[in-house]
């Protein structure tokens, strides 16, 4: 049996496995109905890949109570989350490397380009050329953003309806703070010093 709830953040939806039988089964079926497969264990949050997932992190932190701590896969350091209503706002000590329109952070890459065409192939060129568990592509029109993600342990390529680290991504490429996803939703990004907020409305 599997026990899992469904989140949206960003307009994003999430499935956070509590109870499974076989993680591949699991993931494969969820992928039908969802984006992205989480699965969760006290506060920590592992996704199906072992990637950052920005979104997944908003998601998780929007069950947990108002304010705290919480850990999750790409990431070493505790994020600290606060909840209000229907938006989470989470607070990540998260390093990250800039090459030109490269984004490279420890659990997952982007490059912020309108030239090269979304695909799987290129992105697997990018995740195995960087080493990392996933990569992605952002295209861009001034605050809008289309993103691609790739994953590698999953051999899974998605037009994601939202992306919560290819917005940070967006934000370091850009400087723009409030990124419209193609849902129609905004992601909110801050950086400040050695942090990075990310603000973003979560709903069953």
């Amino acid at each position: 049996m599997i026990i899992f709830t469904l989140k949206i953040a960003g307009g994003n939806p999430t499935a956070l496995v509590y109870r499974y039988v076989s993680k591949n089964k699991t993931i494969k079926k969820l992928l039908k109905i969802v984006e992205q497969v989480g699965f969760v264990s006290g506060n920590k949050l592992e996704m199906s890949g072992g990637e950052l997932c920005i979104n997944a992190t908003l998601a998780f932190a929007s069950t947990l109570k108002q304010k705290g701590i919480l850990y999750t896969s790409g990431v070493k350091e505790p994020i600290e989350y606060e909840n209000k209503v229907n938006n989470t706002t989470i607070k990540i000590p998260l390093k990250y490397k800039k090459e030109r329109n490269i984004i490279l952070f420890e659990g997952i890459g982007f490059i912020c380009s309108n030239r090269l065409k979304p695909t799987k192939s290129i992105l697997k060129f990018y995740c195995n050329k960087y080493n990392l568990p996933a990569f992605g592509l952002i295209k861009y029109n001034q605050v809008n953003i289309t993103p691609y993600v790739y994953v590698k342990a999953i051999n899974s390529f998605v037009k994601e309806t939202a992306c919560g680290s290819g917005s940070i991504s967006y934000n370091i490429f850009s400087g723009r703070k409030r990124i419209i996803q193609p849902t129609g939703k905004i992601i909110k990004v801050n950086i400040k010093k050695d942090k990075i907020f990310v603000s973003a409305e979560v709903k069953k």
